[in-house]
């Protein structure tokens, strides 16, 4: 599940059986390409059995070939992509501004060291040279009550048997503006609620990529579908124009009537040609998501499965808002707003202190003497401010800004929520929708199929011509690419499901919530 993301529902049946099938895919290509064990805090390696891949070829070889199931596609996008390692890295960076965050209570240590010479001339006493060592640690402690505790010792001695030594201790606490833990732990509170935020960023970032790897991979088997197709359009209309002209020679087909199968065989070059170019304009931007060898002839070896899914809507809005980035986002956002308006009244009040310090000293003529004994000083004290002049109309008005900056949140978050709802019943509406498309493309290529065999039957009979043959080959060529359309569609459709729900990453089994990110389930 999403980092933070509270009231998820289950998935639905029909995702449930798609996420554990597609997990089960990508977790066998990263074993197949040795990437299963990979430390993710580090990032994802490349390993042995991928290294000659990448490399690329050797000036003269014949291009690279590379048969890839779709999860292998995955692995390399979340592997190779540079967009993909900029984000990591920016990840990194992130994570260390945490921790910064996190080091606001832990005692900070200092340490002063010096050396110091004077030279002091008078008409009594002529001229007198001082050399002064010091010595002064200082140790400062923040608590989350907003209060500080500051330690500090000195030590000095001089050439002029003179020695001093004290230690102080003071306290400090806001008993009114800026007291208590809201206010005391508010900067760790908001690093904390970044780092989500930023967490969430990343992981939308990698289920986009993801998404765009599914649908570019999807786009490659089309194009290479729809070469095959052109391809058996091409032979059958050849192997007709031969069929053709035998008729002729026996004298069962008139001569002009072979022109409508050439121009036919014309036609399906041409669709060839196309295709092919299609296929390649496909290749390359695969390739370009996946940052491999441009030359790289990559066969797509993923099957094209029509399974049925059920989807419960209401069931599916819960899961949406429990993992959708941009709602828990804006969930984040709006908790940050009800704390900037909590600081906007907090600075509208006085600020009242309560101080406390003791120390401890003495001075003599050598360092043990100056331990020896100890003179102390104890304070305590109130200290109040009142802001007054443009001090509080800055305070009013930042306070008027923090109240309308939450109720735009709250705006935002009933606003995407309908818009999420919106999405989701859209989104599975679609899915079934294109389901149903699929199912009826199936069956109309099939009826197709018959057509054209029993018309080809009749032609050889003499009972049809050339141009109703032609026709019937022009409806399976349509009724072929329609069904590869409408199951890419259906398929992409569950993928654009995935989104909306914002369980692409789970559907597939991807950890991208530490900062390496394309982390695998084990």
């Amino acid at each position: 599940m999403t980092e933070g993301a509270p009231g998820a529902t289950p998935l639905s049946r029909g995702q449930a059986v798609r996420g554990k099938a597609a997990r089960a895919d990508f977790l066998a290509a990263a074993a197949q390409t040795g990437l299963l064990t990979v430390a993710v805090r580090a990032g994802i390696l490349v390993v042995a059995a991928l290294a000659g891949f990448l490399a690329g070829p050797a000036s003269g070889e014949d291009p690279p070939e590379r048969e890839l199931t779709l999860a292998q596609a995955i692995m390399l996008a979340l592997e190779n992509n540079r967009d993909l390692e900029g984000s990591r890295l920016g990840r990194l960076s992130q994570r260390l501004t945490l921790e910064d965050a996190e080091d606001e209570f832990r005692p900070r240590p200092s340490l002063e060291l010096s050396v110091k010479g004077d030279s002091n001339a008078s008409a009594l006493s002529g001229r007198t040279n001082t050399s002064t060592l010091g010595f002064a640690p200082t140790v400062r402690v923040s608590i989350p009550t907003g209060g500080r505790f500051d330690l500090n010792a000195t030590s000095s001695t001089t050439n002029r048997d003179t020695a001093s030594q004290s230690v102080g201790l003071t306290f400090s606490q806001p008993l009114l503006k800026d007291a208590g833990t809201t206010f005391g732990t508010a900067a760790l509170v908001r690093a904390r609620r970044t780092e989500r935020s930023n967490v969430l960023t990343f992981r939308g970032t990698v289920a986009a990529k993801v998404s765009e790897t599914i649908r570019a991979y999807r786009k490659l088997i089309q194009s290479r579908r729809a070469v095959e197709i052109a391809e058996r359009s091409l032979e059958r209309a050849r192997g007709q124009l031969e069929v053709n002209r035998v008729l002729i020679e026996t004298g069962r087909m008139a001569r002009q009537d072979i022109v409508q199968t050439e121009a036919s065989v014309a036609e399906r070059e041409l669709s060839l040609t196309v295709a092919e170019g299609a296929l390649n304009d496909a290749r390359l931007a695969l390739i370009d998501i996946l940052d491999i060898d441009s030359r790289t002839q990559i066969e797509p070896t993923e099957p094209l499965r029509v399974e049925p899914a059920e989807f419960d809507r209401e069931q599916s809005v819960e899961t949406a808002l429990g993992n959708r980035t941009d709602y828990l986002t804006a969930l984040i956002n709006l908790e940050n707003d009800e704390l900037a308006l909590a600081k906007a009244e907090n600075d509208r009040k006085w600020s009242l202190a309560l101080t406390a310090s003791a120390k401890f000293g003495h001075s003599g003529r050598s360092l043990s003497e100056a331990w020896s004994r100890f003179d102390d000083d104890y304070g305590v004290g109130l200290v109040l401010g009142i802001p007054i002049g443009a001090d509080v109309d800055m305070a009013r008005r930042a306070h008027a800004r923090a109240k309308i900056a939450l109720r735009q949140s709250r705006l935002k978050i009933t606003e995407l929520r309908q818009s999420i709802e919106v999405e989701v019943h859209r989104a599975v509406r679609d899915v079934e929708v294109q389901q149903r498309r699929a199912e009826l493309a199936r069956q109309a290529r099939e009826l197709a199929e018959r057509k054209l065999e029993n018309e080809r039957i009749k032609l050889n009979a003499g009972l049809s011509s050339n141009f109703r043959l032609v026709r019937f080959e022009d409806d399976l060529v349509r009724s072929q690419t329609s069904e590869i359309d409408a199951t890419i569609a259906y398929l992409n459709a569950l993928t654009a499901l995935d989104r909306v729900l914002g369980t692409t990453l789970d559907t597939w089994g991807i950890d991208a919530g530490l900062p390496a990110g394309g982390g695998v389930e084990e």
